[in-house]
């Protein structure tokens, strides 16, 4: 029996695995200019900056008077300043505007209607206004020259609409990562086959998929192979994409094939002090990375999170996900020698994290019932309830 005898740690393991992992933009092919209509979640493969002022003109920021400030200077309700109601803006003279006008000539301040009354062809005005008071000034919001993205930012809606009110209409992103996805396993069923004991059906394939999607990619779904070295590797050596993705085989039991198949490419490593997690393998073959992921759920999840993200994250120059710090409302203990991955059900009022299990590589049910995981690093005993530690959200 091949058993793991010396595990990475992992922080070893990821230096390694993102070593061989490169980043897109070494070439144009990883590059595609997009119209902004396209690029909601996409990333920003350069920085854009703006051409113009946005807004490009002073504009009033109130329905109401346009005014000399000077003008309105001991104005109040039992001393009203008369103004006469026209067409331009002097000293004795206001011309009505709605909010988003551009400033008349002359006008450095608006006077907000319910400040001001018109009786007849003039305008009482009951409060006095400082010069640029409700107005908007041309380039408050964006200068001309501001960058807008930068490169790696992933686009959001507001994103989109600064470059609209820029006038830009098209923006360079990254092209998404393809990510070759393999579940293996003779115990697994494909959907809609009858269930018998011993017999599950296969799910790690559209969850690692889903993941891909999640971070930026795009998921080939290969369809499930049985526990057959000779099939896997054929399918491995074929595959296309960026990085490779299989899922089973990875532990030391008689059908476990991936470390034969790698072992005739290039390993890298084999088994890492991850709880759960530990019987992940990964290789280059045909210049291309491979990560195996172990067959049980959350074990899976946790090596995706831990290394499979992180990749897409260096593809793609950018991050996913949220952290933030919470206060533990019970002890989480770990083994030292092994960074744990604990799953908490988080209070975002209160900011504080249940753990709901430090273990189960096969209970996916831990990750469902979680909002996020933390990290018990393999030097450290555990955490005490009370603790603020850093949680990262599924």
């Amino acid at each position: 029996m091949r058993l793991f005898k010396e595990l990475l740690s992992v922080d070893e393991a990821k230096k390694i695995f993102l070593s061989k992992i490169k980043s897109f933009g070494e070439t144009d092919k990883d590059v595609e200019k997009i119209r902004i209509s396209e690029a909601l979640s996409r990333v920003a493969a350069s920085d854009v900056a703006s051409s113009v002022d946005i807004p490009h003109y002073d504009r009033a920021a109130m329905d109401g008077f346009a005014v000399v400030s000077e003008a309105t200077k001991g104005a109040s309700p039992s001393n009203p300043v008369l103004m006469k109601l026209g067409t331009h803006v002097d000293e004795e003279t206001c011309v009505w505007v709605h909010t988003g006008d551009a400033m008349p000539e002359g006008g450095d301040a608006v006077v907000k209607a319910e400040d001001a009354e018109v009786v007849g062809e003039y305008v009482e005005v009951f409060r006095p206004v400082r010069k640029y008071e409700n107005v908007g000034r041309r380039g408050e919001d964006v200068k001309r020259g501001d960058v807008l993205i930068r490169k790696g930012d992933i686009m959001k809606p507001a994103h989109v609409a600064i470059l609209r009110s820029a006038g830009i209409e098209e923006v360079e992103v990254f092209r998404k990562p393809c990510i070759f996805v393999l579940p293996t396993g003779d115990e697994l069923l494909p959907p809609g086959e009858e269930l018998k004991p011993g017999k599950v059906y296969e799910s790690n394939g559209i969850m690692v998929s889903s993941y891909v999607t999640q971070w930026g990619g795009i998921a080939e779904l290969h369809p499930l192979v049985g526990d057959d070295a000779d099939e896997i590797a054929e399918v491995i050596e074929e595959a296309g994409g960026d990085l490779i993705i299989t899922t089973g085989g990875t532990s030391v039991g008689k059908r476990d094939y991936m470390l034969d198949v790698l072992s005739k490419h290039e390993l890298l490593f084999r088994g890492i002090a991850l709880r759960p997690g530990k019987p992940t393998l990964a290789g280059i073959v045909n210049e291309k990375p491979v990560l195996s992921l172990p067959g049980f759920p959350t074990a899976c999840i946790a090596v995706m999170h831990i290394l499979l993200k992180p990749a897409m994250e260096k593809m793609l120059s950018t991050k996913f996900g949220v952290s933030l710090k919470v206060r533990l409302l019970e002890n989480v203990t770990s083994k030292i020698g092994f960074t744990s991955f604990v799953r908490v059900k988080i209070d975002f009022e209160a900011m504080t994290a249940l753990p709901i299990a430090t273990s189960g590589s096969g209970i996916l049910s831990s990750v469902t019932a979680a909002d996020g995981y933390i990290l018990i690093p393999e030097n450290v005993e555990g955490f005490e309830r009370g603790e603020r530690v850093t949680a990262y959200l599924f």
